[in-house]
C-alpha cells in the first residue's frame, strides 16, 4: 500500500463530511476525526467508512496535516474554538508543517473573520483559509473524467492551499478547489451570494406552494406552470422535498447571509428579508421534529403537512 499523501482531520460526519472523506480516501489521504460526542449514527457512519477516530481532539490536531470544518453554521465558531485549543500542544517545527485550517462552513464574511482572530491570537502557527462549499457531496460517477461528481470548493486568504507544503497542490486539485485572492470573507461571502439564489429559491416555492393549496388553486398553479415555466415547477418541487430534513441546518444559514447582504452588500433593513426566511426553516423544521419526514417523500405531503401547520397557529 502506497504510503498516505496527507492526513486529513475532518470535523464532523455528516453527509458532506462523509462523501468529502471518501473522495479523500480513494486518492490516497488518511482520514482522521473525532466522533466521541456525536450520535451512534454518526460514530457508525464513520467507523464503516474506515475513517480513523480519535476521543482527544490533541491527538487528532496533533497526527493531522490539515483540519477540515464541516460542521452547521452554528456550530462552526466553537469548533474553531476547539481546535485552537487543542492545538497548544502542537507546534511546528522539528519535521513538522504548519496546521491548515480550512472553515469550509455557510457563515457570513464578519463570523469568518472572528474566527481567523481566535488563531491570530494563538501562537501555535496555525494557517487559516477561508472556504466555502458549493454542490452536493462528492459521490462516484461513471462520466466525470476524475470519477467522481465533486462540489466546488472557493477558498480565500494569505495562505493559498495549492502552495502548502504537505500535498497542497494535489489536494487543492482533489477538492475541486479555487483560490478567489488573499482576502478573508471572499470565499465565505461568495457561498452566501451562491445560497441565496439556491435556498432562497426554496423558500419562495414553499410559501408559494402552501398559500395556492390554501386557496385550492394548486393544481391550477402547477398547470401554469408546466405552460410557462416548465424548468421553474421541476425546480421548486425538487426544493420543496429536498429542504425538509436540511431545514434545521439552513435556519442559521440564513442569518449568516441576512448579515452578509448587510455588512458586505450594504442592504440594511431590505436584507433582513433573510431573516424572515430563516423563520420559515424554523417553522419546517419544527413540524420536521415533531412529525419526522416520513409523511413528507412529495411535494403534495410537504405542501399538507406545512399548510396544516399554520393552520394551527
Amino acid at each position: 500500500m502506497a504510503t498516505p499523501r496527507a492526513t486529513i482531520a475532518i470535523l464532523s460526519i455528516g453527509s458532506m463530511g462523509l462523501g468529502i472523506a471518501s473522495l479523500l480516501q480513494s486518492h490516497n489521504y488518511r482520514v482522521i476525526t473525532n466522533v466521541s460526542d456525536r450520535s451512534k449514527a454518526t460514530q457508525d457512519r464513520a467507523a464503516s467508512a474506515g475513517i480513523i477516530s480519535f476521543s482527544d481532539d490533541e491527538i487528532l490536531v496533533r497526527r493531522a496535516d490539515y483540519v477540515l470544518s464541516i460542521v452547521p453554521p452554528r456550530d462552526a465558531v466553537a469548533t474553531a474554538k476547539r481546535v485552537q485549543k487543542a492545538a497548544i500542544l502542537r507546534r511546528p517545527g522539528n519535521g513538522r508543517d504548519n496546521l491548515y485550517y480550512l472553515d469550509l462552513n455557510a457563515i457570513s464574511p464578519a463570523t469568518v473573520k472572528s474566527i481567523e482572530r481566535v488563531f491570530a491570537e494563538c501562537s501555535q502557527g496555525i494557517r487559516f483559509v477561508d472556504g466555502g462549499i458549493i454542490g452536493g457531496p462528492p459521490s462516484l460517477s461513471q462520466t466525470e473524467a476524475s470519477g467522481w461528481t465533486r462540489p466546488g470548493i472557493p477558498l480565500s486568504g494569505s495562505h493559498p492551499l495549492h502552495e502548502a507544503p504537505v500535498s497542497g497542490a494535489h489536494l487543492a486539485e482533489i477538492l475541486n478547489s479555487r483560490h478567489l485572492g488573499p482576502e478573508i470573507g471572499s470565499a465565505s461571502g461568495l457561498k452566501c451570494c451562491f445560497a441565496a439564489l439556491s435556498k432562497g429559491f426554496a423558500a419562495l416555492a414553499l410559501q408559494s406552494y402552501t398559500t395556492a393549496s390554501s386557496l385550492g388553486v394548486l393544481g391550477p398553479l402547477q398547470d401554469y406552470l408546466d405552460v410557462y415555466n416548465p424548468a421553474g415547477r421541476q425546480r421548486a418541487e425538487k426544493s420543496i422535498v429536498g429542504c425538509t430534513g436540511k431545514a434545521y441546518r439552513w435556519v442559521e444559514e440564513m442569518n449568516q447571509i441576512n448579515e452578509c447582504f448587510a455588512e458586505e452588500g450594504g442592504w440594511q433593513d431590505q436584507g433582513k428579508v433573510f431573516r424572515e426566511i430563516a423563520g420559515l426553516f424554523q417553522r419546517l423544521a419544527d413540524v420536521v421534529e415533531r412529525e419526522g419526514t416520513e409523511g413528507m417523500k412529495d411535494t403534495e405531503d410537504v405542501v399538507q403537512v406545512l399548510s396544516g401547520s399554520l393552520k394551527k397557529v
